[in-house]
């Protein structure tokens, strides 16, 4: 029997499987853009030719306040070169280096320990500068700024609401209900208060038909995060598109809106695909770092939806070298027996944007089932989630419930598809 031979990511390692051809519709991915010869080249050129802004030598003066927002460890940002160039820039400016401060954008993600900065930043960094964590729970370390035209309730990091120039870095790929990543979420989420977080995150939000990966236009979660940005100050971004070896393909610098809009363009140039037949059985994964724990591992069975048949059957692998997440998804996780007993909780105790990725989970559960493929133990508490520690036990589970006829997508690299849907005429709009 001719068989297929793929690779997954999983962890910071890969595993193999084999699907046989008869089955095998075959492996989704992007064209993987060629990454730069000189990432610190490419960084520093896109400083020197900002979109819809000056360069940040005319617009920061020596006395100035400067913060930096860097993305987490979840998120395979290349900060340590990105600010790197970013204070070589202030410092030829003359800023002092007290008057620079590095905030880690956790959004509502657990506290960085100094050594995980020290290994994204690098130790010179770290001990030269004022680097902290982000905590959306501190009202102390809040300030007040106002509310979007959606009733958002803003709060935000004092040292971002006092500093005389913002400046942020992320990458940008699909996101669940964002749309995409990068730009305007390094202030909401990023550095923002736990209320303001709640409301952008509410389900009435999640429910929106444009709250999908790839889609900016009229979607709401993106809107209210762009009027939230206006509203803080947002001054200049440096957003990467990386490949699936997370290697920088190319920086956009300058205005959060602009820049991040020609950043989604040029991802999109590259990874949106059409799907003609829909699987019975996807496979899907994420790369390092995203994949650490399984509340971001999830957003690969997000990204898939549109690929799976009603009743079909997903296999995520997943290590989880971290855990299964955030305190409060880890509670509901392993205490709701079913997927049905998460929307009654939810009634019963109320929505919280801890659980957003159960609440999504639930519903994608209502159209498929899961195959968890993990080493990490507790998985075996979640009841409502099959878990297997080898990737070939899970397709022989995933067989036997979809019949030997199966028809199989592989998706090694989820979340750096642009799924297109053909019913929908607004998808190629990158921005209102």
């Amino acid at each position: 029997m001719d068989r297929q031979r793929i690779k997954f990511p999983y962890g910071k390692c890969e595993i193999e499987i084999e699907i046989p051809s008869e089955n095998f519709i075959g492996v989704l991915k992007s064209i993987d853009p060629p990454g730069v010869n000189d990432q610190r080249a490419e960084i520093d050129r896109s400083l020197k030719e900002p979109i819809g802004t000056e360069t940040i030598g005319r617009m920061v003066r020596p006395g100035d306040k400067i913060v930096i927002i860097i993305s987490d460890k979840s998120r395979p940002v290349p900060n340590n070169v990105i600010v790197a160039s970013l204070l070589d820039v202030l410092e030829k400016e003359k800023v002092a280096r007290r008057n620079i401060k590095i905030i880690v954008a956790l959004g509502m993600h657990q506290k960085m320990s100094e050594n995980e900065i020290i290994s994204m930043l690098g130790a010179d960094i770290v001990k030269s500068y004022d680097v902290r964590n982000h905590d959306c729970f501190d009202r102390d370390g809040l300030t007040f700024i106002g509310s979007t035209p959606d009733g958002t309730k803003v709060k935000i990091n004092n040292l971002v609401a006092e500093a005389d120039f913002v400046i942020s870095t992320g990458y940008i790929e699909p996101h669940e209900f964002a749309g995409f990543t990068g730009g305007r979420k390094s202030i909401l989420p990023g550095v923002s208060g736990i209320e303001a977080i709640k409301w952008n995150h509410r389900i009435g939000m999640l429910e929106n038909r444009n709250a999908k990966p790839g889609i900016l236009d009229n979607n709401p979660i993106h809107e209210d995060m762009l009027n939230a940005c206006g509203m803080v100050g947002l001054d200049y971004i440096v957003n990467v598109v990386l490949n699936s070896r997370n290697e920088i393909a190319r920086c956009f610098s300058g205005d959060y809106k602009k820049a991040h809009e020609a950043g989604v363009a040029f991802f999109k140039k590259y990874s949106k695909i059409e799907v003609s037949e829909k699987a019975d059985i996807v496979i899907t994964s994420l790369g390092y770092p995203t994949n650490r724990d399984l509340y971001q591992s999830l957003k690969a069975v997000f990204a898939v939806e549109p690929l799976i048949k009603d009743g079909g059957c997903i296999i995520l692998p997943a290590q989880c070298e971290d855990g299964l997440g955030p305190d409060l998804f880890d509670e509901w996780m392993t205490s709701v027996s079913s997927s049905e007993e998460f929307f009654s909780k939810i009634e019963q105790e109320g929505y919280s944007p801890e659980i957003d990725h159960c609440y999504l989970l639930a519903k994608i559960l209502k159209k498929a089932s899961i195959i968890l493929v993990s080493s990490y133990p507790r998985v075996k508490e979640i009841d409502f989630l099959e878990s297997v520690c080898d990737i070939e036990q899970a397709l022989s589970i995933a067989f036997q419930r979809m019949g030997k006829d199966a028809r199989i997508i592989a998706t090694p690299y989820s979340t750096r598809l642009f799924v297109s849907d053909r019913d929908r005429n607004d998808e190629e709009r990158i921005g209102s």
